[in-house]
């Protein structure tokens, strides 16, 4: 009376695990692109609450956070930069952008960042 459950296929088995790899590669790959997104948010809050800022001229501040997305292999264009200067402080507001990994050619909406 004692029945031992039907045994798993191995190609099932070698199936599922190659979808688990796949799947957690996809996650990883995202995870990192929106980890970089977020560093080049927190330098653009950084750098908008600077004192110096508020005397910087926009292609100059606009010319900073294009180095930091470079650094970061962010595909961030000027025209994707927008400033404004509110109370002495420069409000910065980066659009929307795309960004194609390696991986799948996989697309990824960024949020929209701004300092404000």
């Amino acid at each position: 009376m004692n029945q031992t459950p039907p045994r798993l296929p191995l190609w099932r088995l070698i199936t599922g695990l190659g979808v688990l790899a796949i799947l957690t590669a996809l996650l990883v790959v995202a995870a990192l692109v929106y980890v970089d997104n977020f560093r080049l948010d927190r330098y653009m809050r950084k750098l908008a609450a600077q004192p110096e800022s508020a005397t910087l001229q926009d292609p100059d501040l606009t010319a900073r956070i294009l180095q930091q997305a470079k650094q970061l292999d962010l595909p961030v264009r000027a025209d994707d930069i927008h400033i404004a200067h509110s109370d002495g402080r420069p409000e910065i507001r980066i659009d929307r952008y795309t960004l194609q990994t390696k991986l799948l050619r996989l697309d990824l909406r960024m949020p929209a960042a701004s300092s404000q």
